[in-house]
């Protein structure tokens, strides 16, 4: 889902996806239109987004869909967010499905 919250002072953006398949991803949802995936190596995902990045560095969420996977942010710049997964010992990297949301603002008056 994209939802846009418009006010004279903000704007912001939310951007849902879910990244499916392992070895070959493939996102879907909503927002699918909005972003693209990047498959870097076992475990190391990049989503992109592609038609209205942000404004500044988004907040993400995530939730692993995969049993027995943990998953932690990366890199995150406005134009994407690095997923890395794991086995349980954290150290190990795993493929794994998730579910990604990313919140922020399209406003240019917050650059400050």
């Amino acid at each position: 889902m994209v939802s846009n919250v418009d006010s004279p002072q903000r704007k912001m953006q939310i951007l849902t996806l879910k990244k499916t398949g392992l070895g070959t991803p493939a996102i879907s949802g909503s927002c699918a239109n909005f972003c693209t995936v990047t498959y870097n190596g076992v475990g190391d995902y990049n989503i992109n987004f592609t038609k209205k990045p942000f404004t500044l560095t988004p907040e993400i969420l995530l939730t692993v869909v995969t049993a027995q996977r943990v998953l932690r942010i990366g890199t995150v710049t406005n134009t994407s967010v690095q997923v890395l997964a794991f086995q349980m010992d954290g150290t190990t990297a795993a493929e794994a499905d998730f579910h990604m949301m990313a919140i922020g603002t399209l406003a240019q008056d917050l650059l400050g």
